[in-house]
């Protein structure tokens, strides 16, 4: 058995690679999630100012045992590595994940990491625990954070979606690009998103968006082949954008789509602005729907205003994802 290291320039070794990952969350998940082949390879392949993505794989002659994908923080949690461990159901209990585990740990070392994060998608939606939590617990993992994994079978029905605005505020939708008008107060936005969402316990630190970073962002997800739905809501007295969601997916897995941030200001809450952003997105990205899908969503128990809005709208729990930290 060799491990073998993955960074997405070779489309063959990277399908090897996204296969096992890919098989391994279809069988476990009740609604599988994640990224589809070219959309995770372009990641992992380009140059981004935010993170860097690689991988390792255990291969015994031509079979692929287990993967670990890796994300390399480089503006904010500039100390952290990112993991995900996944090892086909036919080869574990072999040592295979502790082998991959110990490779990322010697790799997280010699980059001056010293926090190794993971996650366990697949926890029960009350309890949390799973064969993943129990792997990371007995290796010295410390659970530090969790959230409700809850998804939203779409089509619903459009008057379940009809939402008033509330008055004083007026809404502005796009779609890939995010418009020049726009686009500082935007990051303002996303900033204040990163800084206001619950973390729990874990070793964190919120990112400064600029416009750059949002132009980047973009196009990066264009060049994965997404597509996104953003909806934000002006206060029309001030001319300042007070709430947004997003929500998208891609081509290559139409089934899927996430639902990303939901965000509205602090000076904005308590006038309904969560719901009066994301009914209408909602609307508008089913409109668009050639079949049936499933949108995903994770947020904190503790983020109790969101899941309320989440239940309004007809999303249910299915699993709970747990976050998990190793000190190095």
């Amino acid at each position: 058995m060799r491990i073998v290291t993955v960074d997405g320039q070779d489309p063959d070794v990277f399908k090897q690679f996204f296969e096992v990952r890919e098989a391994v969350r279809r069988e476990e998940l009740e609604f599988p999630v994640g990224m589809g082949l070219e959309e995770a390879r372009v990641l992992m392949a380009g140059q981004h100012s935010d993170v860097r993505a690689d991988g390792l794989g255990l291969v015994d002659g031509d079979t692929w045992l287990g993967i670990a994908w890796l994300d390399w923080w480089l503006l904010s949690n500039t100390e952290t590595v990112d993991v995900e461990i996944a090892i086909d159901r036919a080869h574990r209990r072999r040592g295979v994940a502790t082998r991959l585990l110990e490779a990322v740990i010697d790799r997280a070392r010699a980059d001056g990491r010293r926090v190794l994060s993971g996650f366990d998608l697949t926890g029960d939606p009350v309890t949390g625990e799973s064969a993943g939590t129990a792997f990371a617990a007995a290796r010295g993992f410390v659970r530090k954070h969790a959230e409700l994994h809850q998804v939203l079978e779409l089509p619903v029905p459009d008057d379940q979606l009809a939402i008033s605005i509330p008055s004083g505020y007026e809404l502005v939708v796009w779609r890939e690009h995010t418009p020049e008008e726009w686009i500082e107060q935007f990051a303002g936005l996303l900033s204040g998103m990163a800084e206001d969402v619950p973390t729990g316990d874990r070793t964190v630190e919120a990112i400064r968006w600029t416009p750059e970073l949002v132009r980047e962002a973009d196009e990066r997800q264009i060049t994965q082949g997404r597509f996104t739905y953003t909806t934000a809501a002006i206060h029309t007295g001030s001319g300042e954008l007070a709430a947004y969601t997003q929500m998208g997916g891609t081509p290559a897995t139409p089934g899927r789509l996430n639902q990303h941030d939901t965000y509205v200001r602090r000076s904005h809450r308590g006038r309904s602005l969560g719901m009066a952003v994301k009914a209408p997105n909602l609307r508008a990205i089913q409109a668009d729907l050639a079949e049936p899908a499933v949108l995903h969503t994770w947020n904190a128990p503790e983020n109790a205003p969101m899941i309320a809005i989440n239940d309004k709208l007809g999303f249910r729990p299915v699993a709970q994802r747990t976050l998990w930290e190793l000190p190095l």
